[in-house]
């Protein structure tokens, strides 16, 4: 299995593909499997590192709570480790988050940045409606196929999952090939909600990677003003915004999402 050492801490992660290094990071409670509409076209252009944060996927379970921070740093590893030197960042939800600290935390190992349906957190965000935010609770005991099949329509675009059930049906699928357990879920929402309350607002101005910020303005969850203050408040950012679109902007608008970044970073 391709994992790699960080720390204590060991991450998995399949490559695709050669040429300029590009790591995919994906969001909350969910691996790297979500990614599956981007893998041929963007392994043509690059070599692709997608790799699942910590406490997901196959990457190494924790025991104690983190921070986005921490899973900065995890990135920064595997660059470090596998020697990829300065390297593509795209990242959707809280992976985008994980980008942004990183592109902070360490200037040097970031080419060009893409932050997809993401925030900066803090007392400048726009958050989600309480009934949409109540989707992220998980209880013991609950039927997790039901659960899915419930949440993901509604954080999607008006309609989509409805006219594309192939698309929840793959959901479903990759979420319980590798589930994840309620105590790994409390730690990354833990993590998450840190960083919603915090974020990096005003540490913004020292993002200096050129930066592509794609959003929905449909978006429930992370809604779209916060990709526009993404783009506003990130020196020579760009904004891609599409039109109807929701959280899940990889897997809803894949044909214009992958021209776009591979156009960025090519």
């Amino acid at each position: 299995m391709p994992t790699i050492q960080v720390g204590s801490h060991t991450v998995y992660y399949d490559e695709f593909g050669a040429g300029h290094p590009l790591i995919l990071l994906i969001g909350f409670a969910s691996t790297r499997l979500f990614w599956w509409k981007q893998l041929e076209p963007f392994a043509k252009k690059f070599c692709v590192i997608n790799m699942d944060n910590r406490d997901a996927g196959d990457s190494a379970l924790c025991t104690s709570p983190y921070t986005i921070a921490d899973m900065a740093g995890d990135v920064a590893g595997v660059i470090k480790n596998l020697g990829l030197g300065r390297t593509h960042i795209v990242g959707i939800s809280m992976g985008g988050m994980i980008a942004q600290e990183l592109a902070i935390r360490h200037p040097e190992l970031v080419d060009r940045l893409v932050l997809v349906a993401t925030t900066a957190g803090g007392p400048t965000s726009v958050t989600a409606k309480p009934e949409v935010a109540a989707l992220l609770m998980r209880n013991e005991g609950e039927d997790g196929e039901m659960r899915l099949r419930r949440i993901f329509p509604l954080i999607a675009g008006e309609g989509y999952m409805a006219k594309h059930p192939e698309d929840l049906d793959q959901i479903v699928k990759y979420s319980f090939a590798k589930p994840m357990s309620l105590e790994s879920y409390k730690r990354q929402l833990g993590a998450g909600m840190m960083y919603q309350s915090q974020g990096v607002a005003d540490r913004l101005a020292q993002i200096t990677a050129p930066t592509f910020v794609i959003h929905g303005d449909y978006d429930p969850l992370i809604p779209y003003p916060n990709g526009k203050y993404l783009a506003e408040h990130i020196k020579g950012a760009r904004l891609s915004t599409h039109p109807g679109v929701g959280h899940l902007v990889m897997i809803e608008s894949p044909e214009r999402f992958n021209r776009e970044v591979i156009e960025f970073l090519g």
